[in-house]
């Protein structure tokens, strides 16, 4: 037995020509989804792709699975396609599939709803200036630049590059500049 919203609406979902015509489903305007295909109908359960809810659906000539964002079943049955291709998310929560939640949009609105996100730009402020997958950090860089310009330095590159746990190749480049040429003060 499904609970039912007081003001939620069911539309069978019309899939593309890939999927197969066994998968049977609804869609709500809250975002939930039922399967149709057996004797009663089932809610189905959440599964995510990058963030998004998905729907696992079976592809026509060879059965294999794939999916469908479920923001995009809703918007497409129901709200209005006018020239918008992208569906956003109006209060920027992924998981939150409502139709008074969705919005068809172009690129370039898509793109600004996008960079609007406080979220956003709070990722951004701390990206910036920073490498984040990097073996190294400035400190450590800033003390494998005094070690390579101590003019009374005996030790040889070899050491110093199993000492930091890079390659002697990483070492050469720091040297020169190409990598971490940012970091000046040593």
């Amino acid at each position: 037995m499904i609970n039912r919203y007081p003001d939620e609406e069911w539309k069978n979902i019309q899939f593309d020509d890939k999927i197969s015509e066994i998968e049977k489903y609804k869609v709500s305007n809250y975002g939930r989804i039922i399967n149709c295909k057996g004797e009663s109908e089932v809610l189905v359960k959440a599964s995510y792709i990058n963030g998004y809810q998905n729907l696992a659906v079976r592809l026509k000539k060879t059965g294999k699975p794939t999916s469908r964002y479920i923001h995009k079943l809703v918007a497409q049955h129901f709200l209005e396609q006018k020239d918008g291709v992208y569906v956003i998310h109006l209060n920027y929560n992924k998981k939150d599939n409502r139709v008074n939640n969705l919005k068809w949009a172009t690129k370039k609105e898509k793109e600004q709803h996008q960079f609007s996100n406080l979220e956003f730009k709070e990722r951004a402020k701390q990206k910036t200036g920073r490498v984040t997958n990097a073996k190294l950090t400035e400190t450590r860089v800033k003390l494998i630049k005094r070690k390579l310009n101590d003019p009374n330095r005996r030790t040889r590159l070899k050491m110093i590059a199993k000492q930091f746990g890079i390659s002697e190749m990483q070492l050469r480049r720091i040297k020169t500049g190409e990598n971490w040429g940012y970091v000046k003060e040593y």
